[in-house]
């Protein structure tokens, strides 16, 4: 009995030897290339969602001191409504250019010159940004218009206009800004035209001396100290591509024709950004995008054409 026991003792211990000596399977660990891409993914860097415009309205951030950015604007004068293949979908029609530049020579100041070949105006302007209050930001800036053109089209006086805006806005995260830029107007800077039949209530038209040969009424449009609040919203879709959308109300004082809006699809590199811009809103300087769209006889001035051009960006960090 003793002998049957001992042997089935060496029987159990030589069967479970093998299962006892065999090692834990080793945690398998991840190969070399996706630890690598891990690394890039975490070390990416979130680009500002904003240049120093969001579309037309000024962005609430400051670059950073001792950068210089050089801005390109360009708006087709024919509405994509008539595009066509003989007009190239309106790339044949003309169009308004605008070129700006702007440096930051300290900390939250930063201090641009901006020249549209609508109707020729120069802008610059002055913008210091506050300290942050958590997700909220805020900055003010001020600055001035001036139209240079001259002739039928800037024949009005005068022809400078101060402006003052506040500019607050909300971050949700790093993805989304909501932004609102209370603005004051000193005036306007439209388009003047002589007519007959001058748009009902127009403050800025006057009767012209009796003449045959010319138009009974002749409007400036020169509207005076005027407040609006246009707002903007950016959406980033991914580390550098971004929506952009802007709403600018109506100010039946300035005889506006309507809301204006624009959005843009922007993708930003190192240092770059291109926006791709559709909208009714083609005006790009304070002095005109304020009022909403514009009343314009001359272009029928019409809220629900809609037309297409593109912003491109440039920075460079000076130290």
């Amino acid at each position: 009995m003793k002998t049957s026991t001992q042997a089935a003792v060496l029987f159990i211990v030589l069967a479970a030897g093998p299962a006892l000596a065999q090692e834990p399977p080793p945690t398998p660990t991840p190969a070399a290339s996706d630890t690598a891409e891990a690394k890039a993914k975490e070390s990416v860097a979130f680009r500002p969602i904003e240049a120093n415009v969001i579309i037309d309205l000024p962005s609430v951030q400051v670059p950073p001191a001792g950068t210089l950015t050089f801005l390109v604007t360009h708006r087709f004068q024919q509405p994509i409504q008539d595009a066509d293949i003989d007009n190239f979908f309106t790339l044949d029609s003309g169009n308004d250019w605008g070129f700006g530049l702007w440096y930051a020579p300290l900390k939250n100041l930063n201090l641009g010159f901006y020249r549209t070949s609508d109707l020729n105006i120069y802008e610059a302007s002055a913008q210091y940004e506050f300290p942050e209050l958590g997700c909220f930001r805020s900055s003010l800036r001020a600055g001035e218009d001036w139209r240079t053109e001259t002739g039928f089209f800037g024949a009005a006086s005068p022809k400078s206009s101060f402006f003052l805006q506040g500019i607050l806005a909300y971050d949700f995260g790093k993805y989304v800004r909501l932004t609102a830029v209370p603005t004051y107007l000193q005036r306007t800077n439209l388009v003047r035209v002589n007519t007959n039949d001058p748009p009902p209530g127009d403050r800025s038209c006057r009767t012209n001396p009796p003449d045959p040969d010319r138009p009974a009424y002749s409007c400036s449009g020169l509207y005076e100290n005027l407040f609006n609040v246009p707002v903007g919203l950016s959406i980033a879709i991914t580390h550098s591509i971004t929506v952009h959308g802007e709403v600018t109300p109506r100010l039946g004082r300035a005889n506006a024709t309507g809301v204006g809006w624009a959005v843009s699809l922007e993708k930003s590199l190192l240092r770059h950004r291109f926006a791709f811009f559709a909208g009714n809103q083609r005006a790009t300087t304070v002095d005109q995008y304020t009022v909403g769209i514009a009343h314009n006889p001359l272009t029928n001035s019409n809220p629900k054409n809609i037309y297409i051009g593109f912003n491109l960006y440039r920075a460079w960090k000076l130290n």
